[in-house]
């Protein structure tokens, strides 16, 4: 009976034993057959998902330079902003100056030369020559050249920079076809001639006309 008794304890040690090595084998397969289904599926999906990210970290860097030059250039225009409306309250100023005492305006005096014919000196508000037109035959010649100077003295291109046989800086103002219509006083230096220039620009533009 005892023998018995041992032979079904060792039986059913052995069924569990049996049992046990099942199961761990079952949750090993299973594991391994879960690693192998994650990978096939969800790899894929982790590798697309990196490579977006990838993706939009390149746009966000190019979004980034895009806004720096945009930046960069607002600044630009800022400055330049800036500059016209100084440029702009100086000339409205200067308006105001003109409007408020036109008296403090330049003028043309014409003047007869002594062996016939006829000439202008254009003078800054201080009364001081600032530019001397050559002989005209006519005074409807010598008129007409001051409309010409009148046109052209606020142009830049129009005042032609020379130096004289000794060394001195002076400036003539051409007319559009070529022409000299006036020459200035000769200056010690090309800081003052410029000065000269910029009285020329400033007052050319008078309509006062004294024909002596």
């Amino acid at each position: 009976m005892n023998q018995l008794f041992l032979q079904l304890a060792l039986s059913v040690t052995g069924n569990v034993v049996t049992i046990v090595l099942l199961d761990l084998a079952a949750a090993i397969i299973g594991f391994v057959v879960a690693w192998f289904y994650a990978k096939s599926v969800y790899t894929p999906i982790i590798k697309n998902l990196e490579d977006d990210r990838d993706r939009l970290n390149r746009e966000v860097a190019r979004l980034r330079d895009v806004i720096s030059g945009l930046n960069t250039k607002s600044d630009e225009l800022d400055k330049k902003i800036a500059l016209l409306e100084a440029d702009l309250e100086n000339k409205t100023n200067e308006l105001r100056d003109v409007t408020v005492n036109p008296v403090a305006i330049g003028k043309y005096e014409v003047s007869g030369g002594r062996g016939g014919g006829y000439y202008f000196n254009l003078k800054a508000t201080n009364g001081q020559v600032i530019l001397t037109s050559l002989m005209f035959p006519t005074m409807e010649e010598c008129r007409s050249a001051i409309e010409s100077v009148r046109l052209v003295s606020t142009v830049d291109a129009m005042f032609e920079r020379k130096i004289s046989s000794n060394e001195k800086p002076f400036f003539n103002l051409i007319a559009a076809d070529g022409k000299v219509l006036g020459k200035s006083e000769l200056y010690e230096s090309d800081a003052s001639m410029e000065k000269g220039i910029a009285s020329v620009m400033k007052n050319g533009p008078t309509t006062r006309v004294v024909e002596e």
